[in-house]
């Protein structure tokens, strides 16, 4: 209610105190400052689009490096080369011996060898049909590595010898077997 006394009482409107609406300014449109910045903008995309499309240009002319396939039993009888040229414990010697040839055993047979027991990777090599001499010495060779690792045994320095010698008898048996 009270609202509506404060506008009866303002009363009525003078004329003269309402000016009617300016109209727009009335400037010569130029161009040349919009022309001015698309061509900067373009050239600033097109520069950038150059430099990008010359470096990768240089990377997909370039042919490609052939990657060297290597054999399971050269990486293998590397390995086995640089494990005679460490010197280590006992218990590492074999270790990294029997790591060697599970990892043979991992990329010739496709065995998941590294992540098996020994007892699981002779059942899976059973299972694979792989033949009974080799799972044999397989098995001869991985318990005598076990044995270094996992129940304190001691090996001479004659018999540490001899295990690297199974272990490339067992590559040089198999390296060459149907895959």
């Amino acid at each position: 209610m009270f609202v509506f006394r404060q506008i009866l009482s303002q009363g009525a409107v003078n004329v003269q105190s309402l000016r009617d609406i300016k109209p727009p300014l009335n400037e010569p449109q130029s161009l040349f400052p919009y022309v001015l910045l698309g061509t900067f903008i373009f050239a600033v995309v097109a520069i950038a689009c150059w430099l990008y499309l010359r470096k990768h240009r240089q990377i997909l002319l370039s042919p490609p490096e052939e990657e060297v396939v290597r054999l399971s039993h050269e990486i293998a009888y590397q390995q086995l080369e640089a494990l005679e040229a460490a010197e280590c414990d006992m218990e590492t010697y074999h270790t990294r011996l029997a790591y060697v040839i599970r990892e043979y055993i991992a990329a010739r047979y496709r065995i998941p060898a590294l992540e098996l027991t020994t007892v699981g990777v002779l059942e899976q090599m059973h299972r694979e049909e792989i033949s009974v001499r080799y799972v044999a010495c397989i098995q001869h060779f991985l318990g005598n590595c076990d044995k270094v690792k996992f129940a304190m045994y001691q090996p001479e320095q004659a018999e540490a010898a001899a295990r690297i010698v199974e272990a490339r008898w067992i590559v040089d048996e198999t390296k060459f077997l149907a895959e």
